[in-house]
């Protein structure tokens, strides 16, 4: 479990620290069904426009048993292309990105490096342009990645930490901003994004707008550091931040 955490924050915490001056770019997501009971075809011939997340079993068409070059074969060698990664602190590793540059990007981290498969992590990180604007994907200028939670709704990239909350069922615990894992996801409490089994196979890091008020500096502020912050405190609320990275691990 230290292990894996490690990987997660270091993946996440390129995006995670954000700061002020970081500008909001509005993102959505389409309502789906859940995430207990969604039928998940095993065979490789799956739809290219999957786009449906479920932690621990799927991230769209990467599965547990996955390959780089079975994921060349199914989406186009244009699409899965080999890649150095930054993961944090200086640190890069070799992995595979999907749908290079665009709304979509998606990149791997395997645990065998040697023949790329089996990911340990999905990092959903979508491109940008210089003026803050989403590269188009497939869908367009719109991230398709979504992650059903029962019948609630789905969450996804742009997600507030409110309907993140509301979506949880309960607050949730996250790590102060700016700091190299700032605003990550640290322990669900048992709501409805943490797996049955117990264990934790989705984590997002949160990230604030671009223009404060004088009270919401003072509020960011009370908010900064290495400590955990339930969701539920009323500074976290009245920024209320929003998903800019999830990551995915697998059962």
């Amino acid at each position: 479990m230290k292990k894996q955490f490690v990987l997660v924050a270091l993946a996440t915490s390129a995006i995670a620290c954000q700061t002020k001056q970081e500008t909001s770019t509005t993102l959505t997501s389409p309502d789906s069904t859940t995430v207990a009971s969604t039928t998940v075809a095993e065979g490789p011939g799956e739809s290219p426009d999957n786009f449906v997340v479920i932690p621990g079993r799927q991230v769209g068409v990467v599965r547990a048993n996955s390959t780089e070059a079975g994921l060349r074969e199914l989406l186009g060698a244009a699409n899965v292309v080999r890649d150095t990664i930054y993961m944090a602190e200086g640190e890069f590793d070799i992995g595979t990105t999907l749908f290079k540059n665009t709304a979509d990007q998606a990149q791997i981290i395997w645990k065998d490096k040697k023949r790329f498969a089996r990911p340990e992590i999905v990092l959903l990180r979508p491109e940008y342009d210089e003026n803050n604007e989403l590269l188009t994907g497939t869908g367009g200028k719109t991230v398709q990645w979504t992650v059903p939670i029962g019948t609630a709704g789905s969450l996804s990239l742009g997600t507030s930490l409110r309907e993140v909350e509301r979506l949880n069922g309960k607050p949730f615990k996250l790590y102060g901003f700016g700091w190299d894992y700032g605003g990550l996801s640290s322990d669900w409490q048992r709501g409805k994004l943490q797996d049955t089994d117990g264990k934790t196979y989705l984590s997002a890091a949160f990230g604030v707008g671009a223009e404060f008020t004088g009270s919401e500096s003072k509020m960011y502020d009370s908010v900064l550091g290495d400590g955990e912050f339930l969701s539920s405190n009323a500074a976290m609320q009245a920024l209320n931040p929003t998903i800019k990275t999830l990551t995915i691990s697998f059962r």
